[in-house]
């Protein structure tokens, strides 16, 4: 942890920052992993088997993972995570079955329940060391950019990954994985409110992160229905998102042109910080129903078969889901005090990973 203020440089800070948003986002294999499962044989209903996984696995690590950002620290606990990220990509290039691919997922869920919570919170808490807070959305709307310009990136190469192989397209992968794990090593612990802790002090301060996060949930009855509400609007576009994958696939009549559909399928998340300001002068109320409204009618259009209307639908519902998390995001971080700031918001998470559960083989029977 720096000393002074001067040994902190923000500008490198951001820089690492928005490198790792690129690693986590341009994943040819893992962009259009659905894709490569249908590919394989696997039916729809698996798929949304495995994806249930995930969110179980996410559901009962979230929390744990939010505590140890919190208590031994934000970088290492980030360092962890792309860890987990390079060692999920090695087991699905191994992978024999439906076991392999879960145990994939699982450790990939891994990787993100320590990401979780652990970016927003480190990322709040560097600009908040140099007096910059209030930019704090401004540049979560970049992050948020990079990682969904390099996601539609890494769509554009579909049809490469296709033509690669599953497995040469996760080694793949697991390099750009090596590359954020490089990424996670430069970033600079910021100064925090909370004390140093030692494995001495470890039970206390973990005692002491969950009786504050508690006290937070249970009197500020708005952050929680902020949690609710985006976890929800979340899960559904998200998932609309997945299964168009598929269906946008069948729908491209010339192969060549499906990695290009795929991009600009990705595309509307990252253009959510061209929506956010506006959103953001409104109740949060209205911002929910207005961006649940328009992902609910997303979802039900993305059922049809023709092309403009499938690309249409993915392109909003991200646009909207995307524009909902960032105002989401902001007012939670200027609630949450900081030494328990990276466990609530893997709290929102693990709300997140609540409605996946029940929600994934649901949308995959909906699309089937």
């Amino acid at each position: 942890m720096p000393k002074n203020k001067k040994q902190f440089s923000l500008s490198r800070q951001k820089l690492a920052l928005l490198v790792l948003e690129w690693s986590v986002g341009f994943r040819p294999a893992g962009s259009v992993w659905v894709l490569l499962l249908a590919l394989r044989g696997f039916s729809l209903v698996e798929i949304g088997f495995a994806e249930a996984v995930f969110h179980a696995v996410s559901f009962c690590c979230e929390l744990p993972s939010g505590l140890l950002a919190d208590v031994l620290g934000r970088k290492w606990t980030l360092t962890a995570s792309h860890v987990m990220f390079v060692l999920s990509t090695l087991l699905m290039v191994v992978s024999q079955g439906m076991a392999g691919v879960c145990l994939s997922l699982a450790i990939s869920a891994l990787g993100y329940n320590l990401e979780s919570g652990t970016r927003e919170a480190i990322t709040y808490e560097s600009m908040l060391q140099v007096g910059q807070a209030a930019d704090y959305l401004k540049f979560s709307s970049l992050q948020n950019g990079v990682y969904r310009f390099s996601g539609g990136g890494a769509m554009l190469l579909a049809g490469a990954a296709v033509l690669l192989g599953w497995r040469r397209a996760y080694l793949l992968d697991t390099g750009i994985a090596l590359i954020g794990l490089a990424a996670a090593l430069t970033v600079t612990e910021p100064e925090r409110d909370a004390p140093g802790t030692t494995l001495q002090s470890f039970p206390a301060a973990l005692a002491e992160t969950v009786r504050g996060a508690w006290a937070l949930l249970r009197s500020d009855r708005a952050a929680v229905r902020i949690m609710v509400l985006n976890a929800l609007v979340g899960a559904c576009a998200t998932l609309t998102g997945f299964y168009l994958q598929e269906k946008v696939e069948a729908a491209v009549t010339v192969p060549a042109l499906l990695g290009p559909a795929l991009f600009a399928l990705g595309l509307g998340g990252g253009l959510a910080g061209f929506l956010t300001g506006r959103l953001d002068r409104l109740s949060y109320s209205k911002t929910a129903a207005l961006t649940g409204g328009g992902v609910l009618l997303c979802a039900l259009a993305a059922r049809g078969t023709r092309l403009p209307v499938l690309m249409a639908s993915g392109l909003l519902a991200g646009l909207l889901d995307d524009s909902l998390e960032l105002v989401s995001d902001k007012r939670l971080n200027d609630r949450f005090p900081s030494a328990q700031r990276a466990t609530l918001i893997s709290v929102s998470s693990m709300i997140f990973s609540v409605f996946m559960i029940p929600l994934s083989p649901f949308f995959g029977w909906w699309f089937s």
